[in-house]
């Protein structure tokens, strides 16, 4: 009886903590899959981006590099060079506390980005992590992320007690129930990675401001300033020299750098008093054979002489300090920032599994109070802002796409307008939502415009960058033709499905007056 009487209280424990946490967190999981495809997207809307890829850039910008030194009046005590890698096509040249000048790997020729932003990868990286809502958003995503760990142990215990296999009708609580059990225990290992990162990233880091308080004696909030010059800690710029010195070609630096240092990819160069009798080059990146632990936090690297090319040291994985490499395999989890396209399409089917399971899970949830009178108004309201969050999503997210190429560059506060936009298309959807009774209508109706701005998307950036899908096929732009194939993949899928859709079927359930009739 006790037994029994605990897993009734644990079945409605799994229920409350679900309904709270499951919009915001398929909030975050829908954003969060598209995140992994956020470096090919990023060169997709930079139209200085779209750079035929080399086999071997050679790096042979020496003479290149002169002029912009002297055109740009950089700091030549530390200039930072970024060579083409696959979230960035181009090569970047800076300084401290001066703007990047970028340049095209096969011809060196300046590249015009002014006008340029990142407004698509930015905003979507900004919902993902709840940043959209502001002082309390990223610490609710945290939350979310920290009551998921609880509905996994629940749902194990809850699984692991189900031992008597009975026979039921096939009903669609049955239906929505085993889909829901089915995918969430394929994606258990997968699913807590992510919650366990993400409530680090954005409820312990969130609240760390605390800590820092405690151990500064109340003088400093931040810990990053904290743990900073300890953990990070960075090089510093040599003493000046009067005496001018050439330094060997950056090319014969980089192919010294890459054969003293064998699985070094790297990703970074800094110059330290350039063309100066004492200039160090430093090469830094991440392990081939061990990305996890060198990531972004935790890079390594390789200091040469530049004028005669003499090892000066090398940082092994072994010297870097334990934290920075505990923080290196957080993040990597979460971000796989080394890694291409072929883990980031499994981590993506993982992810679209984890926002099905999600789906399902609300379905389940909404049977239960289908033919409740007493909270009829409030499942109905909940289903009609589900539905809202679950496919409403979709079509106001391909908004931002058109949006990207439909307003011009040049425009004041641009990202205000986009993320205006986008949440003006969600409080008119939502009002569409209300107003309709039929759910799969507003299904059908909420693809169809999904498919229509994905092709206008595709169209649009054609016509703004004069490179259409059959242009960046040609001239070997492979990473702009596969989104655009992907964006047109997807609008075709949302065409069919929004007339495949028959208006009657398991959901007409859940049609508002409908249900409202028979009470």
């Amino acid at each position: 009886m006790l037994e029994k009487l605990s897993i009734k209280y644990l079945i409605r424990a799994h229920m409350v903590v679900g309904l709270f946490c499951i919009f915001l967190f398929y909030i975050s999981s829908f954003f969060g899959t598209i995140t992994f495809f956020l470096p090919y997207l990023n060169q997709w809307e930079f139209p200085s981006k779209h750079i035929e890829k080399s086999l071997d850039y050679s790096f042979n910008i020496d003479n290149k590099l002169d002029e912009i030194i002297n055109k740009y009046k950089l700091d030549i005590k530390n200039i930072e060079i970024l060579p083409p890698s696959f979230k960035d096509s181009r090569i970047s040249i800076s300084s401290k506390n001066q703007s990047t000048i970028f340049l095209n790997p096969n011809t060196n020729q300046e590249l015009d980005t002014f006008y340029e932003y990142s407004n698509i990868s930015e905003f979507i990286n900004e919902i993902h992590f709840g940043e959209n809502i502001p002082i309390i958003g990223t610490f609710l995503m945290g939350l979310a992320s920290t009551a998921i760990i609880f509905l996994i142990l629940t749902g194990i215990i809850l699984f692991i007690s189900n031992k008597k296999k009975i026979k039921e009708k096939k009903t669609p609580k049955k239906i929505w129930f085993n889909w829901h059990k089915k995918i969430s225990l394929i994606i258990i290992p997968f699913l807590l990675i992510f919650v366990i990162t993400g409530a680090f990233i954005g409820l312990m880091l969130n609240t760390s401001n605390i800590f820092s308080l405690s151990v500064s004696q109340y003088k400093e909030s931040n810990l990053r300033k904290l743990v900073a010059p300890i953990i990070f800690k960075q090089k510093e710029n040599l003493p000046s020299s009067q005496i001018n010195s050439e330094m060997l070609a950056l090319s014969l630096l980089y192919k010294t750098a890459k054969e003293n240092y064998k699985n070094l990819e790297i990703r970074k160069i800094n110059i330290y008093n350039y063309k100066k009798e004492n200039s160090q080059i430093v090469f830094s990146g991440y392990l081939n054979n061990n990305r996890a632990l060198s990531g972004n936090i935790n890079r390594v690297d390789i200091t040469l002489n530049s004028i005669n090319a003499q090892v000066l040291s090398k940082t092994n994985l072994d010297q870097t300090h334990g934290i920075k490499q505990s923080l290196s395999a957080f993040y990597f989890l979460h971000f796989l920032p080394d890694e291409t396209i072929g883990i980031r399409i499994l981590f993506s089917i993982f992810g679209i599994l984890l926002i099905a399971s999600l789906a399902f899970g609300y379905l389940l949830w909404a049977e239960k109070k289908l033919n409740s009178v007493k909270d009829y108004m409030f499942s109905a309201f909940m289903n009609k802002f589900a539905l809202l969050v679950i496919v409403g999503v979709l079509p106001a997210c391909s908004l931002l796409f058109v949006l990207h190429w439909i307003i011009p560059f040049e425009i004041i506060d641009r990202d205000i307008w986009i993320k205006g936009l986008f949440y003006t298309f969600l409080c008119l959807s939502f009002c569409y939502i209300l107003y309709e009774s039929q759910i799969l209508k507003i299904i059908k109706v909420l693809l169809f415009i999904t498919g229509i701005f994905l092709f206008i998307a595709v169209f649009l950036h054609g016509y703004k960058t004069n490179i259409y899908i059959w242009n960046s096929f040609e001239q070997n732009l492979m990473v702009i033709f596969y989104v655009d194939l992907v964006l047109l993949l997807i609008s075709f899928l949302s065409f069919f499905f929004s007339k495949k859709i028959s208006n009657k079927g398991i959901l007409n359930r859940f049609d508002y007056k409908r249900n409202l009739d028979v009470k």
